[in-house]
Formats: C-alpha cells, sequence, structure tokens
C-alpha cells in the first residue's frame, strides 16, 4: 500500500518534473552550451571557442565594475528590506483605528508593475520638472536641483531606496502573518513579569519570527540580485555605468552588442554565483535564524 502511494505520488509530480525541465533545465543547459560558442549578429555563425568568452569576461573591467555594483545593491537592499518591514509589521499588528486600511494602502507599491513604478520615478526625479527637487527647494532644503538620476555619486543609492519601497510592503505582509501567529497569552504573561516593550521585541517577537525572516532574507537575497526593469527603465545602467548590475550587462551584451555567447557566458556566471550565495547562506544565515 505504501509503495502505491509512492507511485501516485511521484506520477502526480510529473507535470511538474515537465514543466520545470522545459522552462527551467533544458534553458540552462542550452545557455550553458551557447557559453563556449562565439556568435555574431545573434545566434548566426556559431564557432567553438572554448573558454574564451569567460577568459574576456574575467579580463574586463567593466565586468568587475558590474559585479561590485550588483553587490552593493544586493547587500543595502538586504539590511534595508529585512529591518524596516520588521517595523512596520509591529506597527500594523497593533489595534488602532483604520489599521485594516493602512494594512490595504502598504501593498499599493508592491502590486503595481516594475515598469510603471520605473516611469512614474522617472517623472518625479527628473530634475528641472521633477516634483521631488521642487519640494525640497520649495521647503529649503536644497538651493537648486538635483538630478538624482544622473548624478555618478547619487544614481545607485536613489535607485536602491525606490526599490526598497517596492518591495519591502512584501516583506512586511510575511512577518506581519507569522506576529499574528504570536500566542496572545505569550505577551499577557510577560507583561505579568513586568517585561517593557524591548524585552518582549528581544525574547519573544524576534524568536518566534526570526524562521522567517531568515526566509525572507533568501527570497530579498536573489530578488534583489537580479532586479533589471527598473535599472533598465530608468537610467540604462548609467551614468558612467554608476548603476550598471549584472542583468543589466547581460542585456547589453546580448541585445546591444548581440554577443550572445558572451551574455551566456555571463549568465552561467551569475547561476554559479547564486548557487554559492543559496550554499552559504543556508548554511550559516539561515540555520543561525533557527537558533534565535
Amino acid at each position: 500500500m505504501r509503495e502505491k502511494k509512492l507511485v501516485v505520488g511521484l506520477f502526480l509530480l510529473l507535470p511538474l518534473l515537465l514543466l520545470i525541465c522545459v522552462f527551467y533545465l533544458y534553458p540552462i543547459i542550452a545557455m550553458s552550451r551557447l557559453s563556449f560558442y562565439s556568435t555574431q549578429f545573434g545566434f548566426g555563425d556559431l564557432k567553438f571557442n572554448g573558454l574564451n568568452n569567460y577568459v574576456s569576461l574575467l579580463s574586463d573591467s567593466t565586468f568587475y565594475t558590474a559585479l561590485k555594483n550588483s553587490l552593493v545593491w544586493t547587500v543595502i537592499s538586504l539590511v534595508v528590506q529585512l529591518s524596516i518591514p520588521v517595523g512596520l509589521a509591529i506597527l500594523m499588528n497593533q489595534k488602532i483605528k483604520g489599521i485594516s486600511v493602512a494594512r490595504s494602502l502598504i501593498l499599493v507599491p508592491w502590486i503595481i508593475p516594475g515598469v510603471v513604478v520605473a516611469i512614474i520615478w522617472r517623472w518625479l526625479l527628473e530634475p528641472t520638472m521633477g516634483i521631488i527637487s521642487q519640494q525640497l527647494m520649495s521647503l529649503g532644503i536644497i538651493s537648486h536641483t538635483i538630478n538624482f538620476l544622473g548624478s555618478r555619486s547619487l544614481a545607485l543609492i536613489t535607485l536602491i531606496f525606490v526599490n526598497s519601497l517596492k518591495y519591502m510592503p512584501f516583506g512586511m505582509l510575511l512577518i506581519l502573518a507569522s506576529l499574528q501567529n504570536i500566542p496572545k497569552s505569550l505577551y499577557e504573561q510577560m507583561e505579568v513579569d513586568g517585561a517593557n516593550f524591548w524585552q518582549q521585541l528581544r525574547y519573544l517577537i524576534m524568536p518566534m519570527i526570526g524562521p522567517m525572516i531568515g526566509f525572507m532574507g533568501f527570497l530579498v537575497l536573489v530578488w534583489n540580485f537580479n532586479v533589471f526593469d527598473l535599472i533598465q527603465m530608468t537610467t540604462e545602467g548609467g551614468p558612467s555605468n554608476a548603476t550598471l548590475t549584472i542583468p543589466v550587462l547581460i542585456y547589453r551584451s546580448a541585445y546591444r552588442t548581440f554577443n550572445m555567447g558572451q551574455s551566456a557566458a555571463l549568465s552561467v556566471i551569475v547561476i554559479i554565483i547564486m548557487v554559492l550565495a543559496g550554499i552559504l547562506y543556508f548554511k550559516f544565515a539561515w540555520s543561525g535564524s533557527d537558533e534565535v
């Protein structure tokens, strides 16, 4: 009977395995194969060139610029999108009048498509007609307009801020769901023992929501490293490669210079980075969250 259930279970999983093979496994294999070929004008005239695509990438300063920007982008986004949602979730978990409406409204940035978000922020941050520069000038905070997306020192941090505004509501939603699973009796017992808010946060809330924060951390890590639409639709990696990240560089190689072989090699490198990051994350960060 047990073996029959196992066979039925495996049979039911076949459609999912088929989808994974068609939409994930086959493209990865085809892309890995393409990375060993040189191409002209897209996929025309494939010529085997071994590891030359990888060697040319690793000797190109643009690749290291994109890698550095991707790491800065991911690390800062990880810190912001893990810390602020915790505070928002705790606030949204309180019994306050109108809190249900606030919970709904705070999810709006997350459900808006990335392309729409990029276009809106391009208008808001426009140096001469954008409302943000105009309002900052009217309040006397700045004396002249600021080109947020055209400044090498401000462009990356500005896009990190915009990207975090979009994805923080999702993290808040996950943590809020985890907070609502904490029994009220535990809060009451700690209040009876004289625990203040910070003690409740340290000894009750954080241990209970630690696994959810660990899970969300991995999602944030992967999502942010692979963000493409926001950067491409606002700065296209500029100015002077200040916001150039790995996904944008992959797009440039594939559809600007039509070097599909090099683009495939870069994609393989990203897969390796993501797999290593996942192994390290679940070995150290995830195990640490379980011990909180």
